[in-house]
């Protein structure tokens, strides 16, 4: 599942019954490759049921934990615009900085950059009724583990707030 540079993640419709959120891991010609899964909780899932990978929400940072549960990046809040930020930086183990993903003002795009400045790879959430309904993912830089940037858009998620209108 891990193995591409570019992926669309898009919400499954139909999660009420489960008690949870399913977004299902798909590459740019709509072939399922897993899921995202949210209980009390994110985690990654392969087609074959298995685990690949957890997203721990621990007092506003993140901690991304793979298929061997070993803990991968934190992902943080770096500052921005009001209440929902538009930047959050993801460090590894030892506090290095990985990478920072830099929100447009609206949320809607998202520009993942390497410590240098250069551009790792670019998110776009599509808009559909009255919530964020899928997200757009192109990995630009090679070498860089497409299971972290992944782990953004599971950051993304759990800032979402549903919006009703009347």
């Amino acid at each position: 599942m891990f193995d591409r540079t570019q992926y669309v993640v898009e919400k499954k419709l139909l999660t009420v019954l489960t008690l949870g959120e399913t977004y299902d891991i798909k590459d740019v010609n709509g072939n399922l490759l897993g899921y995202i899964k949210r209980n009390s909780k994110f985690w990654f899932e392969g087609m074959d049921g298995s685990r690949q990978g957890e997203i721990r929400d621990v007092g506003g940072a993140y901690e991304v934990y793979d298929a061997r549960n070993q803990l991968r990046a934190t992902v943080v809040w770096a500052g921005g615009l009001g209440l929902r930020s538009s930047k959050w930086q993801m460090k590894d183990p030892q506090g290095q900085q990985l990478a920072i993903a830099e929100g447009d003002f609206l949320g809607r795009n998202y520009r993942i950059l390497a410590p240098d400045g250069n551009a790792i790879a670019q998110i776009h959430k599509k808009w559909a009724s009255t919530s964020w309904q899928s997200y757009r993912i192109d990995i630009s830089r090679q070498g860089f583990d497409p299971f972290l940037i992944l782990s953004y858009v599971v950051v993304d998620i759990s800032q979402q707030v549903t919006v009703y209108y009347p």
